[in-house]
């Protein structure tokens, strides 16, 4: 597919992301605005993230930062899609799972939306860690995950430095009390 009609077919797939449920912004971004940086990676496996080992989207399961960019250079643009909500009070964690699993959702379809515009490498990537299970079955030192067809890495997980990505993409984000945003991305080829 030449690289006019690939965006065509990615400003397709936007217009797509943004009609997910739950979806309050996408956009469109050129892969070389995806800023990784190794000290996002430390971050997950160095400064006490809960979730480092026990996941399987997450390290040390995921390949690594350097890997990653190598993965990353193949690829042309992006869409980045966030789900935001107010999770504050009693049922703050419950709120803030229910908008994770949205992400999940409308990446997960985003991704299999690409595949038949003619995408056939799009990569699916989540924030946070994966939560589609309960407990992951790596926390319990199994050999595999069991939602693979709906699982995906994290972006952080990876070294994506998502608030230097946003950015770049016009989707700043900026903490407020009982506010959350979830960020995810699709790769696009």
């Amino acid at each position: 597919m030449k690289l006019l009609q690939k965006f065509k077919e990615a400003e397709k797939l936007l217009e797509f992301a943004k009609k997910c449920e739950g979806v309050t912004r996408a956009e469109l971004i050129s892969a070389r605005d995806v800023v990784v940086d190794e000290r996002v990676r430390f971050q997950c496996s160095h400064s006490g993230c809960r979730e480092y080992g026990k996941r399987f989207m997450c390290p040390p399961h995921v390949p690594g930062v350097e890997e990653f960019k190598k993965v990353l250079s193949n690829y042309i643009m992006a869409v980045l899609v966030q789900v935001q909500g107010d999770a504050a009070g009693k049922e703050a964690d419950k709120e803030a799972k229910r908008l994770a699993l949205l992400l999940h959702e409308a990446v997960f379809r985003t991704e299999k939306q690409a595949f038949s515009l003619g995408f056939p490498f799009a990569a699916g990537l989540i924030g946070g860690p994966c939560i589609l299970c309960e407990k992951c079955p790596a926390a319990n030192g199994e050999d595999a995950c069991v939602r693979r067809e709906k699982a995906r890495p994290s972006m952080e997980a990876l070294g994506i430095d998502v608030f230097k990505t946003c950015k770049n993409a016009g989707l700043e984000i900026a903490f407020a009390p009982g506010k959350v945003v979830w960020t995810g991305m699709v790769l696009l080829d």
